[in-house]
């Protein structure tokens, strides 16, 4: 039983960045109905630029800060150049361009930096504190509180401000939206901008938990944040939360119980048998179609 619980508190904190990521897969997914596969590089290119910002002499609240507004800037870009002139397709096309844009955000980065891993300037100590026979590092306490509190601070800013209730507004009916006066284009650039910014943070602290970077770093972390985000129920904030901890947590006990070399994939075997079972997700409501 020991052995269950230290994995389940190892997982927490690999978890809470899944989750992270995949509240931005929901939100876009929510408005847009299309999966954004370029996110995962959203996570990669807010590392780089906290590095960058470090390595320029900034404190680690501005690194932060400048490269959230960087990376939100880059978010809007790209959906305003590659997604907004594909709306009207059909859903394969801003599919294929998503995954275009992954790959040239992963080369431009390469070119730029380097195609190895970088050692991050800055890391998070691993202080260990014992209860018993658990060891429980800070740092993943740390993780999962500010995980749960970027939620909480979300799901408030949803439902009390103006531009969050758009959000949701369109989330719930595009074209009803639209109708009522929910700023499309804009409240879309928004939810982009917000996805980047957790994306950003998730970056920043995987690179100062592990202590490196490389530009493929985003692509793993990116398919199982998309993953966690359909277990929970894609477009469902607390679906994301918890299907983030879910797959964080079920890796942690494959590599407890040295079964490592499956953890890449369980994920995606838990996602087939949970859509096979309920195609909707644990938290998501199945959609009602009129005939």
């Amino acid at each position: 039983m020991s052995d269950f619980i230290q994995a389940m508190i190892d997982g927490i904190a690999i978890g809470s960045l899944y989750a992270l990521i995949a509240i931005g897969y929901s939100m876009v997914f929510g408005i847009l109905q299309f999966v954004n596969f370029a996110h995962g590089e959203l996570f990669m290119l807010g590392a780089y630029f906290v590095m960058l910002f470090l390595t320029m002499g900034a404190p680690i609240w501005a690194a932060l800060l400048f490269a959230i507004l960087a990376v939100g800037a880059i978010a809007i870009v790209i959906e305003r150049v590659a997604y907004k002139p594909l709306r009207k397709h059909n859903r394969l096309a801003p599919l294929i361009t998503a995954v275009a844009m992954s790959l040239f955000l992963q080369n431009i980065v390469q070119v730029l930096f380097s195609p190895n891993s970088l050692s991050y300037p800055i890391n998070i100590p691993g202080n260990i504190v014992t209860f018993g026979e658990l060891f429980v590092r800070i740092r993943d306490i740390g993780i999962f509180l500010l995980t749960i509190a970027l939620a909480v601070s979300l799901k408030l800013f949803l439902n009390k401000t103006k531009a969050g209730k758009g959000i949701k507004a369109l989330a719930m009916h595009a074209d009803a939206s639209k109708l009522c006066g929910v700023p499309f284009d804009r409240t879309v650039s928004l939810t982009f901008f917000i996805g980047a910014m957790l994306a950003v943070i998730a970056g920043t602290i995987q690179g100062m938990a592990t202590n490196q970077i490389f530009p493929l770093m985003g692509v793993n972390a990116g398919l199982k944040a998309f993953a966690a985000a359909v277990l929970g129920g894609i477009g469902d904030l607390r679906g994301a939360v918890l299907g983030g901890l879910f797959l964080g947590i079920s890796e942690s006990m494959l590599v407890s119980y040295e079964l490592s070399t499956y953890k890449d994939g369980f994920a995606f075997v838990i996602l087939i048998i949970v859509l096979l079972v309920r195609p909707q997700g644990i938290l998501g409501r199945a959609q009602l179609v009129k005939v």
